[in-house]
Protein backbone atom coordinates (compact mmCIF):
# COMPACT_ATOMS: atom_id res chain seq x y z
CA UNK A 1 0.00 0.00 0.00
CA UNK A 2 1.23 3.08 -1.31
CA UNK A 3 2.34 5.87 1.88
CA UNK A 4 0.58 9.06 2.20
CA UNK A 5 2.43 11.61 1.06
CA UNK A 6 2.69 15.12 2.19
CA UNK A 7 5.25 18.07 0.73
CA UNK A 8 6.14 20.97 2.37
CA UNK A 9 2.83 23.45 0.90
CA UNK A 10 2.97 27.17 0.05
CA UNK A 11 -0.27 28.66 1.49
CA UNK A 12 -1.19 29.75 -1.59
CA UNK A 13 -1.30 25.58 -2.80
CA UNK A 14 -2.79 24.34 0.71
CA UNK A 15 -5.45 26.82 0.20
CA UNK A 16 -6.25 25.46 -4.08
CA UNK A 17 -5.64 21.91 -2.13
CA UNK A 18 -8.32 22.33 0.00
CA UNK A 19 -10.42 23.98 -2.15
CA UNK A 20 -10.36 21.48 -4.60
CA UNK A 21 -11.02 18.61 -1.34
CA UNK A 22 -13.99 20.79 -0.01
CA UNK A 23 -15.68 20.77 -4.01
CA UNK A 24 -15.20 17.32 -4.11
CA UNK A 25 -16.56 16.55 -0.33
CA UNK A 26 -19.89 18.67 -0.85
CA UNK A 27 -20.29 16.59 -4.05
CA UNK A 28 -19.70 13.02 -2.78
CA UNK A 29 -21.88 14.20 0.12
CA UNK A 30 -24.70 15.58 -1.87
CA UNK A 31 -24.72 12.27 -4.10
CA UNK A 32 -25.31 10.14 -0.77
CA UNK A 33 -28.03 12.58 0.51
CA UNK A 34 -29.66 11.58 -2.39
CA UNK A 35 -29.11 7.56 -1.98
CA UNK A 36 -32.35 5.33 -1.73
CA UNK A 37 -32.50 2.79 1.58
CA UNK A 38 -30.76 0.27 -0.91
CA UNK A 39 -28.14 2.13 -2.57
CA UNK A 40 -27.27 3.80 0.71
CA UNK A 41 -26.60 0.60 2.03
CA UNK A 42 -24.23 -0.85 -1.01
CA UNK A 43 -22.20 2.84 -0.56
CA UNK A 44 -21.68 2.00 3.33
CA UNK A 45 -20.18 -1.26 2.31
CA UNK A 46 -18.11 0.89 -0.53
CA UNK A 47 -17.29 3.02 2.55
CA UNK A 48 -15.99 0.48 4.33
CA UNK A 49 -13.38 -0.69 1.92
CA UNK A 50 -12.27 2.93 1.20
CA UNK A 51 -11.20 3.66 4.86
CA UNK A 52 -9.83 0.20 5.06
CA UNK A 53 -7.29 1.10 2.38
CA UNK A 54 -7.03 4.36 3.67
CA UNK A 55 -5.92 2.72 7.58
CA UNK A 56 -3.27 0.94 5.37
CA UNK A 57 -1.60 4.08 4.30
CA UNK A 58 -1.58 5.61 7.34
CA UNK A 59 -0.12 3.07 8.98
CA UNK A 60 2.53 3.22 6.60
CA UNK A 61 2.80 6.73 7.02
CA UNK A 62 3.30 6.94 11.07
CA UNK A 63 5.56 3.49 11.03
CA UNK A 64 8.28 5.84 9.26
CA UNK A 65 7.41 9.22 11.20
CA UNK A 66 10.60 9.66 13.22
CA UNK A 67 8.47 11.96 15.58
CA UNK A 68 6.25 9.13 16.74
CA UNK A 69 7.67 7.09 19.72
CA UNK A 70 6.60 3.19 19.70
CA UNK A 71 4.37 3.31 22.64
CA UNK A 72 2.54 6.22 20.60
CA UNK A 73 2.69 4.31 17.90
CA UNK A 74 1.60 1.57 19.10
CA UNK A 75 -1.19 3.10 20.81
CA UNK A 76 -2.76 4.37 17.33
CA UNK A 77 -2.32 1.52 15.85
CA UNK A 78 -4.54 -0.46 18.47
CA UNK A 79 -6.72 2.17 18.01
CA UNK A 80 -6.57 1.41 13.97
CA UNK A 81 -7.15 -2.27 14.82
CA UNK A 82 -10.43 -1.96 16.53
CA UNK A 83 -11.19 -0.02 13.54
CA UNK A 84 -10.33 -2.41 11.27
CA UNK A 85 -12.18 -5.34 13.17
CA UNK A 86 -15.57 -2.92 12.60
CA UNK A 87 -14.52 -2.18 9.54
CA UNK A 88 -14.58 -5.76 8.65
CA UNK A 89 -18.03 -7.36 10.43
CA UNK A 90 -20.22 -8.48 7.31
CA UNK A 91 -22.18 -7.03 5.23
CA UNK A 92 -25.35 -5.73 7.14
CA UNK A 93 -28.67 -6.89 6.20
CA UNK A 94 -30.78 -5.30 8.55
CA UNK A 95 -31.09 -1.36 9.12
CA UNK A 96 -30.48 -2.23 13.00
CA UNK A 97 -27.71 -3.91 12.23
CA UNK A 98 -26.47 -0.96 9.83
CA UNK A 99 -26.91 1.03 12.57
CA UNK A 100 -25.09 -0.12 15.07
CA UNK A 101 -21.90 -0.92 13.06
CA UNK A 102 -22.19 2.68 11.75
CA UNK A 103 -22.17 3.76 15.65
CA UNK A 104 -18.98 2.05 16.44
CA UNK A 105 -17.17 2.71 13.08
CA UNK A 106 -17.66 6.32 13.98
CA UNK A 107 -16.76 5.80 17.65
CA UNK A 108 -13.60 4.17 16.32
CA UNK A 109 -13.03 7.13 14.18
CA UNK A 110 -13.40 9.26 17.53
CA UNK A 111 -10.99 7.57 19.07
CA UNK A 112 -8.03 7.37 16.12
CA UNK A 113 -8.18 11.35 15.73
CA UNK A 114 -7.87 12.14 19.38
CA UNK A 115 -4.91 9.75 19.52
CA UNK A 116 -3.21 11.28 16.67
CA UNK A 117 -3.85 14.83 17.93
CA UNK A 118 -2.25 13.97 21.09
CA UNK A 119 0.80 12.75 18.85
CA UNK A 120 1.28 16.30 16.70
CA UNK A 121 -0.20 18.40 19.13
CA UNK A 122 3.44 20.11 19.72
CA UNK A 123 5.45 18.60 16.80
CA UNK A 124 7.46 20.11 14.30
CA UNK A 125 5.82 22.01 11.39
CA UNK A 126 6.32 18.85 8.99
CA UNK A 127 4.34 16.71 11.30
CA UNK A 128 1.50 18.99 12.09
CA UNK A 129 1.05 19.17 8.04
CA UNK A 130 0.69 15.20 8.16
CA UNK A 131 -1.76 15.33 11.31
CA UNK A 132 -3.88 18.46 9.38
CA UNK A 133 -3.94 16.15 6.01
CA UNK A 134 -4.65 13.02 8.35
CA UNK A 135 -7.42 14.82 10.29
CA UNK A 136 -9.09 16.22 7.09
CA UNK A 137 -9.61 12.80 6.11
CA UNK A 138 -10.65 11.29 9.02
CA UNK A 139 -13.39 14.13 8.87
CA UNK A 140 -14.23 12.93 5.66
CA UNK A 141 -15.19 9.57 6.48
CA UNK A 142 -16.49 10.83 9.81
CA UNK A 143 -19.26 12.85 8.02
CA UNK A 144 -20.21 10.28 5.51
CA UNK A 145 -20.69 7.90 8.16
CA UNK A 146 -22.97 10.30 10.51
CA UNK A 147 -25.24 11.05 7.05
CA UNK A 148 -25.28 6.52 7.24
CA UNK A 149 -26.29 7.29 10.80
CA UNK A 150 -29.14 9.85 10.38
CA UNK A 151 -30.16 8.07 7.22
CA UNK A 152 -30.51 4.50 8.88
CA UNK A 153 -32.35 6.33 12.02
CA UNK A 154 -35.02 7.62 10.61
CA UNK A 155 -35.43 4.87 8.04
CA UNK A 156 -35.43 2.43 11.08
CA UNK A 157 -38.28 4.41 12.98
CA UNK A 158 -40.16 4.71 8.97
CA UNK A 159 -40.03 8.42 9.59
CA UNK A 160 -39.68 9.03 5.49
CA UNK A 161 -40.80 12.13 5.98
CA UNK A 162 -38.33 13.48 8.70
CA UNK A 163 -35.91 12.01 6.68
CA UNK A 164 -36.96 14.34 3.39
CA UNK A 165 -37.28 16.86 5.60
CA UNK A 166 -33.61 16.73 6.88
CA UNK A 167 -32.42 16.15 3.00
CA UNK A 168 -33.91 18.91 2.56
CA UNK A 169 -32.30 21.27 5.04
CA UNK A 170 -29.14 19.10 4.26
CA UNK A 171 -28.86 20.03 0.79
CA UNK A 172 -29.93 23.69 1.12
CA UNK A 173 -26.42 23.91 2.97
CA UNK A 174 -24.50 22.29 0.88
CA UNK A 175 -25.62 23.96 -2.30
CA UNK A 176 -24.53 27.33 0.11
CA UNK A 177 -20.99 25.62 0.44
CA UNK A 178 -20.71 24.60 -3.11
CA UNK A 179 -22.02 27.67 -4.32
CA UNK A 180 -19.24 29.44 -2.32
CA UNK A 181 -16.63 27.11 -3.80
CA UNK A 182 -16.84 28.00 -6.89
CA UNK A 183 -16.64 31.66 -6.37
CA UNK A 184 -13.51 30.65 -4.48
CA UNK A 185 -11.90 29.22 -7.50
CA UNK A 186 -12.52 32.68 -9.91
CA UNK A 187 -11.21 35.07 -6.83
CA UNK A 188 -7.40 35.63 -7.54
CA UNK A 189 -6.76 37.30 -4.20
CA UNK A 190 -7.32 34.23 -1.55
CA UNK A 191 -6.65 35.29 2.35
CA UNK A 192 -6.67 31.71 2.72
CA UNK A 193 -6.55 31.75 6.04
CA UNK A 194 -9.72 33.81 6.21
CA UNK A 195 -11.66 31.76 4.14
CA UNK A 196 -10.95 28.21 5.55
CA UNK A 197 -12.09 29.80 8.75
CA UNK A 198 -14.98 30.52 6.91
CA UNK A 199 -15.50 27.21 5.30
CA UNK A 200 -14.82 25.68 8.54
CA UNK A 201 -17.89 27.21 9.77
CA UNK A 202 -19.77 26.16 7.01
CA UNK A 203 -18.85 23.16 7.33
CA UNK A 204 -19.90 23.10 11.17
CA UNK A 205 -23.02 24.42 10.46
CA UNK A 206 -23.93 21.60 7.93
CA UNK A 207 -22.46 18.51 10.41
CA UNK A 208 -24.90 20.36 13.36
CA UNK A 209 -27.62 19.71 11.16
CA UNK A 210 -27.04 15.88 12.10
CA UNK A 211 -28.16 16.67 15.09
CA UNK A 212 -31.36 17.98 15.15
Amino acid sequence: MKEIMVKEWTLLEKGERKLKEWKRNAEELNHQLHLGIAETKEEFEDQKKKLSLWLDSLEDTLGNAKEVSKEKFLSIKASMQELRLQIALGKTETIEHLHEQQRNIALGLHDLKQKLSSVYGASKEEANDIIEEVSDQLDSFHTRFDLFRLRMHLAKTDAEEDWNEKKKELAHKLAVVKARLIQAEKETDHKWESFSSEMSSAWRHFKKAFKG
